[in-house]
């Protein structure tokens, strides 16, 4: 038996591990096919300390994650043969875990902290009226039909949405599974205690081990390799794939796929048609389509694999695009004024988010180094805005039109540093990426526009990745990406060993009662209370 697995991110790497682990393959018979030059996908890197480091994005993790962590838990350490990456990261949360004391600001630069988020008794109570609503009635409602303009003003969106990376126009499907799924995570959402971190960032630190480790194991990494096609055999009510076809440098070969062998296609990325800008240029639009089209021309050759344009297209921009940009300097001004502002200990910050910002821009201080070989006198910070089409409030221009330099001096400005600007944008450089489809996964749709991982009637084929569906669980996670290629492996093998029910915080009563207690009625309306900087 051999196994074709299209796409080179973490849900092509767990799925090569759990054949090999769960299904008994040898490293050899599978083949992970990537058409990118790198492999990561959404948790790739790039740059340097001369030209400037670039995160195109970042994964929140937590201790719930039991697919992710299983794995993990396989894979030794880049740093330690003798420690998992799994042991790694707690070790390391353990010891450098966030606190963060400021993680929403407002438009005069004041720490927002309001009893129970800001939430009125009505926001409540809408709260509580979306996730007591039957997900099969949800198809195409948005979260703003369950909520007042109100909502999207409190402390409790602003901690949530750049968090989980929603807008209120967004699948009020999705907003119920993140409810029910991080529930736990309400009592501690402003100082994110309950996050995991890394060591160093998510690609040197997870995915790269991941790869060396299937390397030893045989696996071959075909990348510049461009899947174009799966065929199937002539049968109505199975689903058979019986050869793939791929494209690497301006050749296409033809692949042919045995009964017994799987094929598992990740049917889309977040970071399709990504982009990178410098501080002297904005990150240009350019939209290829090749991360979403295989999934396409299979969606419309037969029925039942899912709805690609709900999730990708060049109207979809507005609702989907974010731009994120890394920071890279040998001058420690913009940490010591940071940490002064914020109260947080260097690094352990968490995020910190400008409510009152038109892009509504979040900014995170690593805890130094975030990168291996990365020099003693450089420091790296990062951020991202969600609305990046909107105009910002000093730089009068959109988002993804504006320079690295730009959005610095947008970023600075909303901190009060003013004085300081000229010295922070000079003395850094700032490194803008465009991910026109980085929120594709919260786009309102159906209960059908996501195929199952493993559509009806299939015998040797699946999905694998955000873009498939998985009962209960969250997109825009590690979590899902890992557990989707188990769900797939366990069930085209037929295995009795099944991947660990979703973590639903409503079944977990500890999780629960904190949960209820931290949004609970005390009587009086909530008021914002600020906090006086420095």
């Amino acid at each position: 038996m051999k196994a074709h697995l299209v796409g080179g991110g973490l849900a092509s790497l767990a799925a090569a591990a759990s054949l090999i682990r769960d299904g008994g393959l040898l490293g050899s018979n599978i083949t992970v096919y990537e058409a990118q030059e790198g492999l990561g996908g959404g948790m790739g890197m790039s740059g340097g300390p001369e030209s400037g480091y670039v995160l195109p994005t970042g994964r929140v993790f937590e201790s719930e994650y039991r697919c992710a962590l299983e794995l993990f838990s396989q894979v030794p350490s880049a740093s330690d043969p003798h420690r998992s990456i799994r042991d790694e990261i707690v070790e390391f949360s353990e010891r450098y875990g966030y606190f963060d004391v400021t993680h929403v600001m407002d438009r005069q630069g004041q720490a927002v902290s309001s009893p129970h988020y800001g939430l009125s008794r009505q926001d409540r109570l809408d709260l509580l009226k979306l996730a007591l609503t039957p997900e099969s009635r949800l198809d195409l409602r948005r979260i703003d039909e369950f909520f007042s303009p109100e909502f999207f003003e409190t402390e409790f969106w602003f901690l949530w949405a750049p968090l989980m990376g929603c807008l209120p126009q967004h699948s009020a499907i999705e907003m119920r599974r993140f409810l029910y799924r991080f529930l736990h995570l309400l009592p501690d959402l402003s100082t994110m205690t309950q996050i995991y971190r890394t060591r160093f960032n998510q690609y040197e630190a997870i995915t790269k081990p991941v790869v060396d480790w299937l390397g030893r194991q045989g696996v071959r990494f075909l990348t510049n390799a461009l899947v174009t096609d799966v065929e199937f055999t002539p049968e109505r009510d199975r689903l058979t794939a019986n050869a793939l076809h791929y494209r690497k440098e301006c050749r296409t070969t033809v692949v042919d796929v045995a009964p017994e062998d799987i094929v598992l296609v990740t049917n889309g990325s977040q970071v399709a048609d990504f982009s990178i800008g410098s501080m002297t240029a904005p990150a240009p639009l350019r939209l290829i389509g090749d991360s979403w089209r295989l999934w396409q021309r299979l969606a419309h050759a037969r029925p039942g694999l899912g709805s690609p344009e709900i999730f990708f297209g060049k109207s979809h921009l507005q609702d989907t695009a974010w731009l994120t940009f890394t920071v890279t300097t040998s001058d420690p001004l913009f940490f010591e004024l940071t940490t002064e502002l914020t109260g947080s200990e260097p690094g352990r910050g968490g995020l910190m988010t400008f409510k009152d910002s038109g892009w509504i821009i979040t900014l995170a201080l690593f805890h130094q180094p975030e990168f291996v070989g990365q020099p003693d006198d450089v420091m790296v910070w990062w951020g991202y805005g969600i609305r990046p089409y909107e105009e910002g409030d000093f730089v009068k221009k959109p988002m993804v039109e504006a320079t690295g330099a730009e959005i610095l001096e947008e970023t600075v400005r909303h901190l009060k540093f003013d004085r300081h600007v000229e010295r922070i944008v000079d003395g850094s450089t700032c490194i803008p990426s465009l991910l026109p489809y980085a929120g594709s996964v919260w786009m309102t749709r159906g209960h059908e526009d996501r195929p199952d991982v493993v559509p009806d009637g299939a015998t040797n084929f699946g999905f694998i990745g955000q873009f498939a569906e998985v009962a209960h669980e969250t997109v825009f996670t590690m979590e899902y990406s890992v557990r989707t290629a188990r769900e797939a492996v366990a069930t085209l093998l037929k295995l009795e060993d099944r991947p660990p029910p979703v973590y639903q915080g409503h079944h977990d009563p500890q999780a629960l009662y904190q949960a209820l207690r931290s949004l609970a009625w005390n009587g009086a309306e909530p008021r914002v209370a600020n906090r006086p900087r420095g």
